[in-house]
């Protein structure tokens, strides 16, 4: 996932790994420049919606295990931004559930971003497709916000039935 688009330049990335096959989803997020945004974006799967959604991550700090509860900044039909107060690596595997439908995922952190001295940004992606994971539907590709709330050319009349 491109979280730098979101965060601009507050967030920074370590250095893209060498993947995998299976890694395949990750390395097209991970492994481009920060410089091409316009490249993240023609290859986005889907739009990305700001909603705090409440979530449960779990996962290994070495060989103890962790649970944190937390919302998400944004979520999308492929993963989630969210803040962690542990810290995980990039590439690391972790579970995440949906607290308000009790649902679990694995998923991978796609991004580390900025920390804010507790907690640091992490880009979650889903290890496999669950677009309906978040229980939203997503805008499709084509949608634009500006289009939102134009005016109408003109006053909206009903015809009357008789």
């Amino acid at each position: 996932m491109a979280w730098e688009k979101i965060l601009g330049s507050r967030g920074t990335s370590a250095p893209a790994q060498e993947t995998t096959s299976d890694d395949s989803n990750l390395a097209t997020a991970v492994s481009e420049s920060p410089g091409s945004a316009d490249s993240r974006r023609d290859t986005r799967r889907s739009k990305r919606v700001y909603i705090a959604m409440p979530v449960v991550v779990k996962g290994q700090k070495g060989n103890t295990p962790f649970e944190e509860q937390t919302t998400t900044d944004a979520v999308n039909a492929a993963g989630c931004l969210v803040r962690l107060a542990n810290a995980v690596d990039r590439g690391q595997k972790l579970s995440l559930r949906n607290s308000k439908t009790n649902e679990e995922i694995e998923c991978r952190v796609a991004y580390l971003g900025q920390s804010d001295g507790s907690k640091t940004q992490a880009g979650l992606e889903f290890t496999r497709a669950a677009a309906y994971f978040w229980r939203i539907a997503f805008p499709p590709d084509d949608w634009d916000p500006a289009d939102r709330k134009k005016p109408t050319t003109g006053p909206v009349t009903q015809k009357k039935r008789t």
